[in-house]
C-alpha cells in the first residue's frame, strides 16, 4: 500500500504529465484521478483541489531542491537551482504561470527568493534587526520575483544566465550598502 507521500508524489507527477499538453483550468479532478489509477475520493482525501495539487507540487519539487541545497555557499547557487528547476518543467511552470494557479507560483518563488536573500543580509551583519532583515527580504524577494515572472511571461527566452547576472548586479554591494547605512544611521 502506498503512503500518503506517495500518493501525493504520484498525483504531483500525473499534474506535470497532463499540464505538458493541457492547462491547468481544463484538468479536472476525474481526468487526474483516471490518469493516476485512484478514484476521485482518493484525491480529496489528499488535496482540497488541484491548486492544493499545484501548490504540494511546488512545494515538493522545488522546495526539496532548495532545502537539500540549503548550504550552498551562495544565492546565486539557489537562484540557479530555481531556474534549473522551471526551464527543465517548462510547461508545467509556464502553464501554472498562465492559469489561475498564477498566484500559488508567485506565492512559493516569493517565498524561495526571500529564503536566497536573508542569509545574504545576515552575512553581512548576523546583528542586523530583524524588521530589517524583512524588508530587506521582501524587497528584494519581489525583485527576483518580478525577474522571474518577466521570464515566464517571454517564454523563457532569455538565458537563465542573464537573469543570475542582472541579480547579482542588484543584490552585490547594495544590500551591504543599506544594512551599513542603516547600522551608521542609527548610531549618529
Amino acid at each position: 500500500m502506498a503512503t500518503s507521500d506517495q500518493t501525493k508524489m504520484q498525483f504531483a507527477t500525473t499534474l506535470k504529465r497532463l499540464m505538458q499538453h493541457k492547462p491547468l483550468d481544463r484538468i479536472t479532478i476525474a481526468e487526474l484521478s483516471a490518469a493516476t489509477h485512484v478514484n476521485r475520493n482518493t484525491f480529496y482525501y489528499h488535496f482540497e483541489d488541484i491548486y492544493g495539487l499545484l501548490k504540494w507540487t511546488l512545494d515538493a519539487d522545488i522546495g526539496r531542491k532548495v532545502l537539500k541545497n540549503l548550504g550552498a555557499a551562495t544565492w546565486e547557487t539557489k537562484y540557479r537551482l530555481v531556474l534549473d528547476y522551471i526551464l527543465a518543467n517548462q510547461a508545467f511552470c509556464l502553464n501554472a504561470f498562465n492559469s489561475v494557479g498564477r498566484d500559488m507560483l508567485e506565492e512559493f518563488l516569493f517565498q524561495s527568493a526571500t529564503d536566497m536573500v536573508k542569509p545574504v543580509v545576515l552575512d553581512i551583519d548576523p546583528a542586523t534587526p530583524a524588521k530589517m532583515v524583512a524588508d530587506i527580504c521582501n524587497f528584494y524577494g519581489a525583485a527576483i520575483v518580478g525577474q522571474v515572472l518577466l521570464w515566464l511571461s517571454q517564454s523563457l527566452q532569455e538565458p537563465e544566465d542573464n537573469l543570475i547576472k542582472r541579480a547579482d548586479l542588484m543584490l552585490n554591494g547594495s544590500i551591504a550598502f543599506i544594512v551599513h547605512k542603516q547600522t551608521h544611521h542609527k548610531k549618529t
